[in-house]
């Protein structure tokens, strides 16, 4: 076999073959099979190594990189089944994928690859991001999809112009593989439902939801601006800074920690929990307005939650019909130890994936980190992260006990609530702002400092003795004068 490695050209195996540009399957009879992302990208994985074991880890690193996994053992199953249906094939007497218990898949048939030359994107391309083709210039419902934005595991953005309301806005899609799903499909209008009973300023408002030929989306509002992986990695973050940039990183930062904290406390007011508190999921505008969005994993809680937690009872349908008792949901790395353990979680848990995120804000790295989710889950449940500290040194004590306080693993001695955490945030705000406790002495201008302050004190000094002399002296007068 000739090994393939470009996103071009045909592959052949018994039965059918696989245009990898279009991503096409066509059997020897004719008939044409259009596979959407995650199966297209799955079987090119095990033609790729034919006899080879395909692990349900590598294939996650693949479709979900950087731990950025929702429910993906789910995923990954509903895409190998939508695959073997287009190959005819069965689990139970596998002719193509062979499926080895608690290890991966394997490709059981031989494989040919042709190359052929780079041609021009077409929309068959983007048919793969969404399932219905491209998108871009065409009218759907009323709106007009100008370009996309981006896309993941759980939707594709478009841009898009209101030509009702005149005004630009963001469609999501659900991937196609996705859409027919009822689980995946309840949990995307939950996201619709949950977020548009939010109304504020740092969470992204949801206009509603439509459907274009069968194909579910939300409309939403555009932001303009970067997510917060993105600010944290570029190279002004505060692992590359120097400690003289440190006062105004730490106003940055603690700018948007708070706004986050106001998020996450409207929406805990309204009994909804996010579960999937992220960089990712969090994005700073071109105004530093901060947005926290994707609450596709949200569960709403039986009663309201101003006040710390009253109840981690659920209502029936967002946890017993969209989940499975002992289900993971989340992204590892940024998980709350009863996350990863499967239990039933409130909102405490919010507060130690966003202690998660704002120790990855102050130090530049997250603080559970691991080849593999079973050890990043190793290290969420018994291990402690390395001291902030020792990672940047110049951080204020106030910001790492608050950072400590967030990421207790047991959720007793965890923040109660979002407004415990956030007036917290705020206090040391106002601290650094009437102190310059946060900057870095400069030895050779700080004798200079002192020297202007020292002459005020040596002028008024004098100005006392003056005053004291001329009282002592009018004083005097008045007593030889009655005398």
């Amino acid at each position: 076999m000739k090994k393939f490695n470009s996103s071009r050209g045909l592959v052949r195996f018994e039965g059918f073959q696989l245009d990898l540009g279009s991503g096409e399957l066509i059997s020897d009879a004719g008939k044409v099979f259009r596979l959407s992302e995650q199966p297209f990208r799955i079987l090119t994985l095990l033609l790729r190594r034919p006899g080879e074991i395909l692990t349900r880890e590598e294939i996650r690193n693949q479709l979900w990189p950087n731990d950025t996994v929702v429910e993906f053992e789910h995923s990954i199953s509903a895409a190998m089944n939508r695959l073997r249906q287009a190959l005819g094939d069965s689990a139970d007497r596998p002719h193509y994928i062979e499926t080895l218990a608690r290890r991966g898949y394997r490709w059981m048939v031989s494989v040919d690859y042709e190359e052929s030359k780079p041609s021009p994107a077409s929309d068959k391309d983007l048919s793969r991001e969404t399932g219905i083709g491209n998108l871009i210039g065409r009218k759907v419902s009323h709106f007009r999809v100008l370009e996309i934005l981006g896309g993941g595991g759980m939707g594709v953005v478009y841009k898009a112009e209101d030509l009702k309301l005149g005004r630009l806005v963001a469609l999501k899609f659900l991937p196609e593989e996705l859409a027919s799903d009822p689980v995946t499909l309840e949990r995307f209008e939950r996201e619709a439902r949950a977020a548009s009973a939010l109304n504020h300023p740092n969470i992204c408002t949801i206009y509603g939801t439509d459907e274009h030929e069968g194909h579910p989306f939300i409309v939403m509002e555009l932001l303009e601006g970067k997510s917060l992986t993105e600010l944290i990695s570029a190279p002004a973050g505060p692992v590359q800074a120097s400690s003289i940039r440190l006062p105004t990183w730490s106003e940055k930062l603690l700018g948007i920690a708070i706004q986050i904290s106001e998020g996450l406390e409207a929406a805990h007011a309204e009994g909804i929990v996010h579960r999937d508190i992220k960089p990712g999921n969090i994005f700073v505008t071109s105004k530093t307005l901060v947005k926290v969005l994707d609450f596709g994993l949200a569960k709403k809680t039986s009663g309201k939650m101003a006040v710390g937690i009253q109840s981690q009872a659920t209502v029936q349908i967002t946890e017993e019909q969209i989940t499975t008792p002992g289900t993971t949901l989340g992204t590892i790395a940024y998980m709350s130890p009863e996350q990863a353990r499967g239990e039933e979680v409130d909102a405490r848990s919010d507060l130690f994936s966003f202690g998660a995120v704002l120790y990855q804000m102050a130090t530049g790295a997250p603080p559970f980190t691991g080849n593999t989710a079973a050890v990043i889950f190793e290290a969420i449940l018994n291990k402690t992260p390395p001291p902030p500290r020792q990672l940047f040194p110049s951080l204020p004590e106030k910001l790492v006990e608050i950072i400590d306080k967030a990421l207790e693993k047991d959720r007793n001695m965890r923040y109660q609530s979002a407004a415990e955490l956030l007036a917290d945030l705020k206090r040391l705000k106002r601290q650094t702002g009437l102190q310059p406790a946060l900057a870095v002495p400069n030895p050779g201008t700080a004798e200079s400092n002192r020297r202007p302050h020292r002459r005020w004190v040596v002028l008024l000094s004098l100005l006392a003795l003056v005053i004291l002399a001329l009282g002592l002296w009018y004083l005097e007068l008045q007593a030889a004068n009655q005398g």
